[in-house]
C-alpha cells in the first residue's frame, strides 16, 4: 500500500499553522509566567500582542489552504472541507468573541482594575486544544492510499 499527498502546500501550510499553535499556546504563554521578574502586567500584555499576530497568521494560512482546496477540489472529499469549516469557526470564535473580551480584560487588569473571574479564558484553552487535535486530523486526512 502506497500513500500520496492530496497537495503538499497544503500539508506544509497545516504543518505551520500546528507548530505556531503549540509554540505559542502551549509553549510560550505557560512559560512567560515562570521568568523571574516577569509582571502579570507585561506577561499579560505580551499575550495579548502573541495572540493577536497569531490568530492574523492562522487566518491567512486557512484562507489560502480553503483556496488550494478548491482549487484542487478533485483531491478532497466533502469531509475534508467540513474539517477546514471547523477550523475556521473555531479561529472566528477565538478571534471575534473570545480574544477581543479577553483583551478588555487585560486592559482593565493593566490598568490596575479589579476583576471577577469568568470561565471565558478556560473557554479559550479548550478551543486552543480542538484546534490542535482537528489540525492533527486534517494533517493525517491530507494522505490518501494509492494503489
Amino acid at each position: 500500500m502506497k500513500f500520496s499527498l492530496k497537495n503538499p502546500i497544503v500539508l506544509m501550510l497545516l504543518c505551520l499553522m500546528t507548530g505556531i499553535i503549540i509554540t505559542v499556546s502551549f509553549l510560550e504563554t505557560p512559560l512567560k509566567f515562570q521568568v523571574p521578574g516577569m509582571t502579570l502586567s507585561i506577561a499579560l500584555g505580551l499575550g495579548k500582542m502573541m495572540f493577536g499576530i497569531s490568530t492574523a497568521i492562522q487566518s491567512i494560512f486557512l484562507i489560502l489552504i480553503l483556496i488550494l482546496m478548491l482549487i484542487f477540489h478533485k483531491s478532497y472529499a466533502t469531509f475534508d472541507f467540513v474539517i477546514i469549516g471547523i477550523l475556521i469557526f473555531i479561529l472566528a470564535l477565538e478571534k471575534f468573541w473570545m480574544l477581543p473580551v479577553l483583551d478588555a480584560r487585560i486592559d482593565w487588569l493593566s490598568s490596575g482594575k479589579a476583576l471577577s473571574p469568568t470561565p471565558l479564558h478556560d473557554y479559550f484553552i479548550y478551543a486552543e486544544t480542538a484546534k490542535l487535535v482537528t489540525l492533527f486530523l486534517t494533517i493525517i486526512l491530507q494522505f490518501k492510499k494509492t494503489i
